[in-house]
């Protein structure tokens, strides 16, 4: 591992991320790789857990907060890596490449287990009943406004103990989706134990992962719900 202010270079171990018979999504091992960089950025140190389990060959990434992933690494073809850059980006430098909706809740879903890892955690499955409802809360966010409403609404359809966290009730400014949805969760993890979406995101007993994004009026209304079986 090459350190170097602004910049950390995380390996990427594909054999030791995707594991036998595994092939997670890119939207999976962007989400991964951010949550990694995230960590290393914050640090400005090596991390093992991110040496070992960092993914490769996730597309280009970057946030308003400043993030920026590239395959661009001096490692003169010996291992296969990312470069994590906390410094803007130069004029030179490639346009991002957005996410489809689709992979977007991959992204989550890799983000989560990645941070989830990194603080020795197990991780989470996506659960399709549990993205419908979080879904609907997404939608009725963006209509009404009020955070978590639809959980205290309907909190007794799920079939087991459960926990939500969303974005802003006004949503994202109109952008990027990928920039939108890793802002948000970057800034969570930002607040550190205590910190009520950071504490849900590494709780232990959760198992499954919901996840619901609305579009309304150029603006993202995001949600996660978790399910403890």
């Amino acid at each position: 591992m090459r350190i170097a202010a602004p910049a950390v270079v995380v390996l990427a171990c594909a054999a030791l991320a995707c594991g036998a018979g595994m092939n997670p999504s890119n939207g999976a091992k962007l989400g991964e790789a951010l949550a990694f960089a995230t960590v290393a950025a914050a640090a400005q140190v090596a991390q093992s857990a991110a040496e070992q389990h960092a993914r490769n060959n996730a597309p280009i990434a970057r946030s308003s907060t400043g993030m920026r992933l590239t395959h661009d690494c001096d490692n003169e073809g010996q291992y296969g890596c990312v470069s994590v850059s906390s410094s803007p980006p130069g004029p030179a430098d490639a346009p991002p490449q957005d996410i489809s909706p689709d992979d977007a809740h991959d992204y989550v879903l890799g983000y989560v287990n990645g941070v989830r890892k990194l603080n020795g955690v197990g991780p989470l499955v996506r659960d399709e009943s549990l993205d419908a409802f979080t879904q609907e809360a997404s939608e009725e966010l963006a209509q009404d406004h009020r955070q978590n409403q639809h959980m205290i609404d309907h909190a007794r359809d799920l079939r087991a103990k459960s926990t939500e966290v969303q974005g802003s009730p006004d949503g994202s400014p109109p952008g990027p989706l990928q920039d939108q949805i890793g802002d948000i969760l970057v800034r969570w993890m930002g607040e550190g134990p205590g910190g009520m979406h950071h504490d849900a995101l590494l709780r232990p007993e959760w198992k499954r992962l919901g996840v619901g994004i609305a579009n309304r009026d150029g603006r993202t209304y995001f949600t996660i719900d978790f399910m403890a079986e």
